[in-house]
């Protein structure tokens, strides 16, 4: 598995919270199951059945405990965050850094009032902007979609020629990418939005540190190890240590808000909606999410 072939996964675990009843979801996203390969729509047409997915979700959080609840968590909570901005009028544009197959700049109210980039590589962009003309019609005039190879070209540049405009006060997206990339890249990219305009918003996602150094809190994240720490084929390359968040942070610009990790994701979503699979969230405890701002 390589990095960018993660976009489908991420989809279909939020095509899964819509198989739910509508009290139980966290979320509405009507579009990320049209979104989906040939197999997870093979997998979302099966759990329509709620025995089969109440049996597959079981089985899954029998492996790896709050792995599904943790997922629709951190959707939700990036959610927040975005609906919130537009709402309080905070921001003037929208980049999604590795949008992949993020549903966003399509549903959210109001959204369609903002410049919203969606930056990927280059195969990703091309099979979403395939599938979203095919689902809407047109593409959206305000999306402007920027396929990037971060082995080729400068994010930078290529933004630039997108029409974005770092004086723009932008709402920075980044879920699911920092543990993907090289601690070299991380920091060019902290480095890029800690020149956007002052009160420009962060949120991103990374992996614990001390999940790359082998140290595991229960079996079901050992299990997780095997399969994203494979010698042969690693896939999570680079981890933050919680502690030295807010200095790292610091060192570009940027002033760190909130720092959630799972525990306190399931204390504040599992009062929202009467579903399971968010009362044992604080056991997948790898990943955290960060929200910060822009302030020199």
């Amino acid at each position: 598995m390589k990095a960018i072939e993660t976009a489908g996964g991420v989809a279909a675990a939020r095509a899964m919270m819509m198989l739910y009843p509508k009290e139980k979801r966290l979320f509405e996203d009507p579009y990320s199951e049209k979104l989906l390969s040939p197999v997870y729509q093979f997998y979302i047409w099966l759990m329509r059945n709620p025995k089969k997915r109440d049996s597959l979700m079981k089985k899954g959080e029998k492996s790896t405990p709050g792995i599904m609840g943790w997922f629709f968590c951190r959707d939700r909570y990036v959610d927040d965050i975005l609906t919130e901005c537009l709402e309080k009028k905070e921001v003037e544009t929208v980049v999604n850094w590795g949008a992949g197959m993020d549903c966003r700049a399509y549903y959210t109210p109001g959204i369609e009032k903002l410049p919203y980039f969606e930056v990927d590589h280059p195969t990703v962009i091309k099979k979403k902007m395939k599938k979203m003309e095919k689902i809407l019609g047109k593409l959206p005039d305000n999306v402007v979609y920027v396929p990037i190879d971060f082995q080729k070209q400068s994010f930078d540049v290529e933004l630039k020629n997108a029409g974005y405009n770092l004086t723009s006060k932008t709402l920075f997206i980044w879920e699911a990418v920092t543990q993907y990339i090289s601690e070299e890249a991380n920091n060019s990219t902290f480095r890029y939005i800690g020149q956007a305009a002052p009160g420009s918003k962060l949120v991103f996602s990374y992996v614990i540190k001390s999940f790359l150094e082998g140290k595991y809190t229960n079996d079901g994240i050992k299990r997780l190890a095997k399969q994203f720490l494979k010698k042969n084929n690693l896939l999570f390359i680079t981890g933050f240590d919680p502690a030295d968040m807010k200095d790292y942070l610091s060192k570009y610009s940027l002033t760190l808000i909130e720092d959630i990790d799972s525990v306190e994701m399931q204390d504040r979503y599992s009062q929202l909606v009467d579903l399971d699979l968010l009362k044992t969230v604080k056991e997948f405890d790898i990943e955290r999410f960060v929200l910060a701002e822009v302030k020199r």
